[in-house]
């Protein structure tokens, strides 16, 4: 028998976090539920789809008795959202039974067998960085736009993330564009760790520590990554293979540099884009002493042709790219100007914003 007595709000927004690793189906119907255990007085829900796993602390104001139970995630969810301005609910569990209460009345739900849940535990981490939850979370924010989203490419799909001495970078390539970050992490013992981590596991990490600030632990494996916090943590699979050299693709020689205003960049991009359809997704940058010119055409649509104020003296000349590439670059950084360095019109556009952070682009063919 267990009794557990919290605030709505907390119980919803631990649940409803968890509820988001629950696959929608699964061959294993006990998948599609969350774990509640009940060991010492402290309460954690679990969910995992087999490749993630959560586990997350749950906050009570009174815990009676020791046990588990899996509950039906998305009925359940359903229901505490509702309550989730309530002051108190309950939680009673036994004999496959769970009675949730709160005001305005109570639901009998039936639960399935904990022991029929798997079980999923850290097999290969050897050691933890310790790094601010809000740099983790930034960094993500710098890099996922420019994953791969096809499957065929499945090293691509994720995020090269690497730990050498004092730092942690993250890198992510489609293969017509890269983007890469850098910051400082706390790693006493100077460990190095390295592996591709899936996108999915990355954007619900920063629903993990969106309202939970402070120092998290991250380890990686030979294939897992777990990342402890104070709120639970997370355990997932690593995707298999080696990562390219992505260092080859960073241009090294282009002399050409131009300083222009992020928002008026922004502006212009996201205006001459106007001027394309689906099939033609093109912008012809023309850069110019002084002035930045941005060109579309298209036979059935029409032109644009707009003009922005850059830092620029040398030979002009033009080059082509997607709008949506430099947009998505355009929208992680975080400073007021942005350096573009080019080479000539086939070469690799470098965009960066700092030192620790730089995206590169690859231009199209007209």
């Amino acid at each position: 028998m267990i009794n557990i007595c919290c605030s709505g709000n907390n119980l919803y927004k631990s649940f409803n976090l968890v509820t988001g690793i629950v696959p929608t189906s699964a061959i294993r119907h006990v998948l599609q539920g969350v774990k509640l255990e009940v060991r010492e007085g402290k309460v954690k829900l679990t969910a995992t789809d087999l490749e993630i796993l959560v586990r997350c602390n749950l906050q009570v104001n009174e815990c009676i008795g020791e046990g588990g139970v899996v509950l039906p995630a998305v009925r359940l969810n359903n229901i505490l959202r509702e309550w989730a301005g309530n002051e108190e609910v309950v939680f009673s569990v036994d004999s496959g039974h769970c009675v949730i209460k709160s005001k305005g009345g109570n639901f009998k739900v039936v639960c399935e067998d904990v022991g029929q849940y798997p079980e999923v535990h850290s097999i290969d981490i050897k050691g933890f960085v310790e790094v601010d939850s809000g740099i983790i979370s930034d960094m993500i924010s710098k890099v996922v736009h420019a994953a791969s989203t096809v499957k065929a490419k499945a090293i691509l799909c994720g995020v090269y993330v690497k730990v050498d001495k004092e730092d942690i970078a993250m890198v992510t390539s489609d293969g017509n564009r890269l983007s890469y970050v850098k910051r400082k992490v706390s790693n006493p013992d100077n460990a190095s760790m390295e592996g591709i981590v899936t996108v999915k596991c990355l954007t619900f990490l920063q629903k993990f520590v969106s309202d939970c600030k402070g120092v998290i632990k991250l380890g990686i494996g030979e294939s897992q990554i777990n990342i402890v916090s104070e709120r639970g943590e997370i355990l997932s699979q690593l995707i298999d293979g080696r990562y390219p050299n992505y260092g080859d693709v960073i241009p090294k020689g282009n002399d050409k540099i131009v300083e222009v205003k992020k928002d008026e960049l922004a502006t212009a991009v996201r205006m001459a884009s106007f001027m394309t359809n689906e099939g033609y997704r093109i912008v012809k940058f023309v850069i110019k002493s002084g002035k930045l010119q941005l060109i579309t055409e298209v036979a059935d649509i029409g032109r644009a042709d707009l003009e922005v104020s850059v830092v620029y003296e040398g030979p002009e000349f033009e080059i082509s790219m997607s709008p949506d590439y430099v947009l998505d670059v355009l929208k992680t950084l975080d400073n007021d100007v942005v350096i573009m360095e080019f080479g000539g019109g086939e070469d690799a556009v470098l965009m960066k914003a700092g030192h620790e952070q730089l995206n590169v682009i690859m231009p199209i063919e007209m």
